[in-house]
């Protein structure tokens, strides 16, 4: 069973917050142990610079004035380590699931290695919240969160779990 993780922050504080901490963590700013970073993509924005990738998800967020609440998706795809047991599988998996968003909205995803008991691959999805081309914002609720979810199972062939995490919550 694959598990799709959505972790929704509607309060990004002051100054950069959570968006910003998002945004680093796919490029490992901060390391943890017996984790490594398989590959880090970028669509429509840097993936080889976390300041640059926020700066330009703000640029959209700017021009459409939708800097307030609700900054970031930030998405964690964990693979059922009995499918996905290689990092070109886990990534070819995330890049085909990233295509659920693309064209529509910035987002970087990174694929990392970190034996989880049931996972030994997971992705993490962080996407700005505003459509490139309409400037709405990305609705965030359980409908949503359930066709990601058959967004992933159809792309690993998996049963996809998918849950909400609340900032603080483990």
């Amino acid at each position: 069973m694959d598990i799709l993780t959505q972790k929704r922050i509607t309060d990004n504080g002051n100054g950069r917050g959570y968006f910003r901490n998002c945004v680093g963590y796919g490029y490992k700013e901060k390391l943890e142990s017996g984790e490594a970073l398989i590959q880090t993509k970028g669509y429509g924005v840097c993936d080889t610079n976390p300041d640059h990738t926020y700066d330009q998800m703000q640029a959209v967020k700017r021009y459409y004035g939708k800097t307030g609440d609700n900054p970031v998706m930030h998405f964690v795809v964990s693979y059922d380590k009995k499918n996905v047991t290689d990092p070109d599988t886990a990534c070819e998996y995330t890049e085909q699931i990233a295509g659920f968003f693309k064209d529509k909205y910035q987002m970087i995803t990174a694929v990392h290695k970190e034996d989880q008991g049931n996972s030994l691959y997971h992705a993490h999805i962080v996407m700005n919240t505003v459509d490139v081309n309409t400037g709405k914002l990305y609705h965030s609720g359980r409908k949503e969160l359930a066709e990601l979810a058959i967004a992933v199972h159809d792309v690993t062939g998996n049963y996809c779990k998918p849950r909400i995490k609340k900032l603080g919550e483990k």
